[in-house]
């Protein structure tokens, strides 16, 4: 909710704003009666859909630390002005999803072509260094611009028209960290049935226990996110690449917060890791 409202006039989530916001909702929580107080807040569940969230609330370690909270990566950080702060707890809190709308889920999805159809080996396109100056220190995604731009079977660069059809054509989708470790591109590749790339060496991805990451997706070392990946990609295995699209496509539903499969949603993968805390 802090970060819906940063988009209200003159509301500043890095301020102290956010932190006041933060203290009459506990307020609020707390005037229901003793039950946040009795198991100081363990059995209470805060939602934090940015990256850069609770870190920006002062007093959220004091406040929350025994509360289960939902987040979308491991830690805090902003390259440009914050090292790493760890910010989850395995034993109570859950990794989750990054939101994709739901226009943009069924226009991701409509995309997806089969593998036989994809005729662009490798695509990122997004905010980089050269069009963003809060991206200087982003520099796996600099390396990527600067070592792949025009390699055979590769689409790369800023924001493009036709950036949903691309993904859909392409076979593997690249997803760099950004300012922070966490990024949406991961969770749009597999919207669109392309075999993610990781480049964020930190990052946590969501709901390991209940799904098969290994694969569908691949991990890759951010210092080595140029050529040396892109040799790798252009030698695999046509079989391989073929069984991770498969699982690509039988696995996009665990991130789609608008899967009309009850079995298979992030709500689903939430509540299975809620029960085992």
């Amino acid at each position: 909710c802090i970060e819906v409202l940063n988009y209200v006039e003159h509301f500043n989530a890095e301020e102290a704003e956010a932190n006041i916001l933060f203290q009459q909702v506990l307020a609020y929580i707390r005037q229901f009666g003793p039950w946040f107080q009795r198991y100081d807040g363990a059995d209470h569940i805060f939602l934090f859909s940015w990256g850069r969230f609770p870190c920006r609330l002062k007093d959220w370690r004091h406040e929350l630390h025994s509360a289960v909270l939902l987040q979308v990566e491991n830690n805090c950080e902003d390259l440009n002005n914050e090292g790493p702060q760890p910010t989850f707890s395995r034993w109570k809190d859950v990794i989750i999803p990054g939101h994709i709308d739901r226009w943009r889920a069924l226009e991701l999805r409509r995309r997806n072509l089969p593998l036989s159809s994809r005729d662009v080996l490798v695509t990122f396109h997004g905010r980089h260094a050269g069009n963003a100056d809060s991206y200087e220190n982003v520099t796996v995604r600099t390396r990527i611009i600067e070592e792949l731009d025009g390699l055979p079977g590769v689409s790369v660069g800023g924001f493009i028209e036709g950036y949903h059809e691309l993904l859909g054509q392409s076979v593997f989708c690249l997803a760099p960290r950004g300012i922070t470790p966490w990024t949406i591109h991961l969770y749009v590749a597999m919207l669109a049935g392309c075999i993610p790339v990781i480049l964020s060496d930190e990052y946590e991805v969501p709901f390991h226990d209940t799904v098969d990451w290994p694969s569908f997706s691949l991990k890759w070392p951010m210092q080595a996110g140029g050529k040396d990946l892109y040799a790798f990609l252009a030698s695999m295995d046509p079989a391989v690449i073929g069984d991770m699209k498969e699982k690509v496509d039988q696995h996009a539903c665990w991130f789609d917060y608008y899967s009309t499969d009850d079995d298979c949603s992030p709500y689903r993968a939430v509540w299975r890791a809620l029960e085992e805390r």
